[in-house]
């Protein structure tokens, strides 16, 4: 089912992205379209919507210069994710891998004609997340897939994906946003206050998906309790409680540019402008008082080493309580 913020969104609406909608768009007027894709690029940046949007071209009745009309009844069956010939792939849950009975289902519909549409489009989200025996099923139907499909990859990490299967697909990327960008974006379209923005644009890594994820209040409460525990020299596991994997690798971003913030502030050079927390200024220069570099160093050094364990799978208890330990002892 698509995110009900991207029913109905055309290629328009994708920022900082006309690269690779160019090359799609190029490709679908041209009828010079491949029986697979990989859409890579970091998370939020618009990869599925353009995935989604690929698929609406596809199929438009009435397209123009390779985009979809957005109002045909192909078109709004797409929007609707109740088209017969178009499917959207994904994980059962958040950091599991993408298992094979995902792929068989493909493999059993691909062979059949489309129903109603002219092409029909499987988008793999999260495709780098594919088990061996997952990746081996998808290569024996890339070895000759049928015409009237498209498969379309969505990955961040292309080297978890098999040589044989990327020769087979045709490369586009995608690439993050200006923060600046994002900033906008947020304050045009979503109507959020500069400053919320400001904050948002800046955490995200150039990630509008990412940014709006964070706008929540219940994200900048956590933040505020993160920051508070930070401190006052007192980060508990208890800080951490009914947080997800997802709200732990969130709230190590905001201890890193916490951190960040205070080393940068403490260089004493005019650079607010590079500044995260552009809303606690006055508490970032009372930290920069507090620290010398080395700690500053050390304590970043400590927050990058715990992500790295997240992403080896270690209990992410058991790294948040060392990482605390470390952190209110240093």
């Amino acid at each position: 089912m698509l995110d009900e913020r991207w029913r109905k969104l055309s290629f328009e609406s994708i920022k900082g992205q006309d690269n690779a909608i160019d090359f799609i768009r190029n490709s679908v007027a041209n009828d010079r379209v491949s029986n697979a894709y990989m859409f890579i690029g970091p998370s939020g940046i618009g990869k599925k919507l353009t995935a989604v949007n690929f698929a609406k071209a596809l199929n438009c009745l009435s397209p123009k210069g390779g985009a979809s009309c957005d109002e045909c009844v192909q078109c709004r069956k797409i929007d609707a994710s109740n088209h017969p010939d178009f499917r959207i792939f994904s994980p059962a849950k958040e950091d599991a891998s993408f298992g094979i009975d995902k792929i068989r289902a493909i493999t059993k519909d691909i062979g059949l004609k489309p129903y109603e549409g002219k092409k029909k489009v499987y988008i793999l989200d999260s495709a780098d997340s594919m088990t061996q025996e997952a990746q081996n099923a998808l290569l024996k139907t890339l070895e000759e897939p049928p015409s009237d499909s498209v498969l379309i990859l969505i990955v961040e990490n292309v080297s978890n994906i098999f040589s044989t299967i990327q020769s087979r697909a045709k490369r586009v990327r995608f690439f993050p946003l200006a923060t600046d960008e994002v900033g906008r974006i947020l304050i045009d379209k979503y109507e959020l206050d500069e400053k919320k923005a400001q904050v948002l644009a800046r955490l995200s890594s150039g990630e509008l998906g990412k940014a709006l994820a964070y706008n929540e209040e219940a994200f900048f409460n956590k933040r505020n309790r993160i920051i508070d525990s930070l401190r006052c020299g007192a980060m508990l596991d208890s800080d951490f409680d009914g947080f997800s994997k997802s709200d732990i690798r969130i709230a190590l971003d905001v201890m890193l540019t916490w951190y960040r913030d205070i080393m940068i502030a403490k260089t004493g050079v005019n650079t607010r402008a590079a500044l995260v927390n552009v809303d606690k200024l006055d508490l970032i220069d009372k930290e920069a008082k507090k620290f010398d570099f080395k700690e500053l160093n050390n304590m970043i050094s400590q927050v990058i080493l715990t992500s790295s364990f997240l992403e080896q799978n270690i209990n992410p208890k058991l790294a948040l309580g060392v990482l605390g330990s470390n952190l209110m002892h240093r």
